[in-house]
């Protein structure tokens, strides 16, 4: 049997990438934005399953050249403390493992697409603590120059390093530019089929824990999904006509007979 482990990070980095750059961010700084949303997941009594903290630069009208995307790369790895990981190219953005196939903690994939359009770099390292992944992207199409990079690290079953990973992602991505975006993802588990009922009752209870009002809710039989904002929490970005910085969504997975929790900051951008 085998599993797949895909190297692109997250898919839906790319569209936090897409939300971030489409919207309208304040500039408060975000210092005491992760206290609200621990205490947030803590108020659920949730199991914890795994925290994501996403960083992304964006620079606009900029095209990097070939050395200068290269360049990026090295000064990541350092950062990042991957320099020392044996690096292994493949060819597209899945590698295929056995069921039973150890993870290799001292492996760093890599993903690389150049030509005279664009120029991309993935790179992806795994370990028992989780997943710590980069993108450097820069692009020239029909004159419109972007360039942008993401970093984003995932903790198994476990959330308490998440204030200094985003730190440091912001440290790092501060010698390249200014414009740095980050999203905050924690995802927690119960060992049982929740109702509807119930379901309604923990976030309503959460929301009001942080000062939450609801500006948007959508429910189905398969999943609950609320964004709202806080007054709490200083970072924002613009939903339409509204302030939106907390995102909570609950669904029920058939696999394992669990019900599983999102919280996200300013939005889940985790697939649910």
């Amino acid at each position: 049997m085998k599993r797949t482990f895909k190297i692109v990070i997250i898919l839906l980095i790319f569209i936090s990438f897409a939300y971030i750059a489409s919207g309208n961010t304040n500039n408060i700084s975000s210092i005491n934005t992760i206290d609200p949303i621990i205490h947030a997941f803590n108020e659920s009594d949730a199991e914890i399953f795994e925290s994501n903290i996403n960083t992304t630069l964006q620079i606009p009208n900029e095209f990097w050249n070939e050395s200068e995307i290269f360049e990026i790369k090295s000064k990541l790895k350092k950062e990042l403390g991957l320099s020392k990981k044996k690096e292994v190219r493949v060819e597209n953005e899945y590698v295929f493992f056995d069921e039973n196939e150890k993870v290799l903690e001292d492996v760093l994939y890599i993903h690389e697409f150049i030509d005279n359009y664009n120029r991309q770099i993935m790179a992806t390292n795994t370990s028992d603590f989780g997943s710590i992944s980069f993108k450097i992207h820069s692009s020239n199409i029909d004159g419109e120059k972007t360039s942008y990079i993401i970093i984003d690290i995932v903790e198994n079953k476990g959330y308490k390093g998440i204030v200094e990973y985003k730190e440091k992602n912001q440290k790092i991505l501060k010698e390249f530019g200014d414009n740095i975006e980050s999203s905050i993802n924690l995802v927690g588990s119960y060992n049982k089929k929740m109702s509807q009922e119930e379901n309604i009752d923990i976030i309503n209870k959460i929301l009001e824990k942080i000062n939450a009002v609801k500006v948007e809710e959508v429910v189905t039989d398969t999943y609950i999904s609320t964004t709202a904002y806080s007054l709490g929490i200083p970072q924002f970005i613009q939903y339409g006509n509204n302030k939106v910085n907390f995102q909570i969504a609950m669904r029920y997975n058939n696999y394992d007979g669990r019900t599983y929790l999102y919280i996200g900051n300013p939005l889940i951008t985790l697939s649910y």
